[in-house]
């Protein structure tokens, strides 16, 4: 194992790739509790790749990877691999979302019993033609409840109308045509190409020992014989800087109108890297919307806006997904005021300073919580390759006029617009 530090924090890291290719992170903390999570680089956004074995991509139906996360939790001895969990203690759950998927648990103790759960839960596939047939009844319902819900109908239709190719576009969970089409064979060759040990990461983090852990692991995956894995190889999009589509307008049963305004910013115009692109971007983000800003003052005080104007950002492929969401009782003029607000690109430097103390005081925090630490490595090494462990340092060196530079090389003016009626 090589043994790494964060920058100013006090925390080690241990890290070790197995002759699998799993890439292993221990943070070892004097707490209560330990942590762990295995993560597959596979999401609901892939949806075209070249099986191993196989000449010819494939092209699979919306919402396989999520439904290929409920059945890993099928097994052919009939076990109930909740819970195990649950009679040890533990805490479990798992999840997918456009990027990966994740299967975690956190105990107080029999840690290595629930590793070994854990473990067994991503090496052991079953599927049948009956078992995944039921499972398409369950995830049918689960989606027809979301498309039923105004906010997240809203939300679907915003995704949509942004992007043109990459499968982004699409719910998590699919469609509840695009699901019929689901097979064993299908799971199959996604399990195979993706829960390769090459193709995931496990992290552990509080009351741990590395050396014990290591070793656990590693005995564990010596019973199977994983051969050497090729690059995976998955579809690219030539994506156009455009939204797919301006506006929408949906007829739900709603109280007020829900509003959704949603921003697709081109990252290759950034003269920076990644990490830092999309720390800026953040505190831009915060400096106008956030909080502290005059925008979200003015909101308060507006009658119409009904709940604040709430964002979140994501980055897919070489795009940001910026989406704003609110409820008013007349649309009047809040897409205008977002737009104008957005890139009006002039904030003040107080506020800039202000932000990046509490997102460095946030960077510190994070040491006291076995779970913040797990997900920060978790995210790191999907989003940029490895765990940042200078991240303190490139905190600590971040400016005004830098961000200026980067907010000010951006396009703002992408966007799409999603209105949810009352359909009277």
């Amino acid at each position: 194992m090589e043994k790494k530090t964060y920058s100013h924090l006090d925390l080690d890291v241990y890290e070790e790739v197995l002759d699998n290719g799993l890439r292993v992170f221990i943070a070892p903390l004097d707490r209560h509790e330990a942590y762990a999570k295995i993560t597959t680089l596979y999401g609901a956004r892939t949806l075209e790749f070249k099986p191993p074995l196989k000449d010819e991509y494939v092209k699979i139906p919306a919402g396989t990877a999520h439904f290929l996360e409920h059945k890993m939790f099928a097994k052919e001895d009939g076990t109930d691999t909740m819970s195990l969990f649950q009679n040890n203690g533990a805490m479990s759950n798992a999840y997918t979302t456009a990027h990966v998927t994740s299967y975690y648990f956190m105990a107080p103790n029999k840690f290595y019993e629930n590793l070994g759960y854990l473990l067994d839960l991503v090496t052991k596939p079953y599927y049948t033609k009956e078992n995944v047939e039921k499972e398409k009844g369950i995830i049918d319902q689960e989606i027809k409840a979301g498309f039923d819900n105004p906010g997240e109908a809203s939300y679907y239709a915003t995704l949509l109308n942004t992007f043109h190719k990459i499968p982004y576009r699409y719910p998590v969970a699919g469609y509840p045509e695009s699901i019929k089409k689901i097979t064993p064979e299908i799971l199959y060759d996604s399990y195979n190409t993706f829960y390769h040990p090459s193709n995931m990461v496990l992290t552990i983090t509080g009351n741990v020992k590395p050396d014990e852990v290591i070793k656990f692991v590693k005995e564990y995956y010596a019973k199977f014989d994983y051969k050497k894995m090729d690059e995976i190889k998955v579809m690219t999009y030539d994506e156009p800087r455009t939204v797919f589509k301006k506006e929408e307008i949906l007829y739900k049963d709603v109280t007020n109108n829900i509003l959704e305004n949603a921003y697709k910013v081109c990252l290759d115009d950034s003269p920076l890297d990644l990490f830092k692109t999309l720390t800026y971007v953040n505190i831009y983000l915060d400096a106008k919307f956030g909080s502290i800003s005059k925008f979200n003052k003015a909101c308060f005080e507006n009658k119409n806006i009904i709940s604040p104007i709430r964002y979140m950002m994501d980055s897919v492929d070489n795009y940001l997904f910026i989406d704003f969401d609110t409820e008013v009782l007349e649309v009047k003029e809040v897409f205008d005021k977002i737009y104008a607000n957005i890139n009006d690109k002039t904030f003040d430097e107080k506020d800039f300073d202000l932000i990046l103390k509490n997102t460095i005081k946030s960077v510190i925090l994070m040491t006291d919580s076995v779970n913040s630490i797990n997900n920060s490595i978790d995210y790191q090494v999907r989003k940029y390759g490895n765990v940042c462990y200078d991240m303190y340092d490139i905190y600590k060196s971040l400016t005004y006029e830098e961000c200026l530079k980067v907010i000010n090389s951006l396009d703002f003016t992408n966007n799409t617009r999603t209105i949810t009626r009352r359909a009277d």
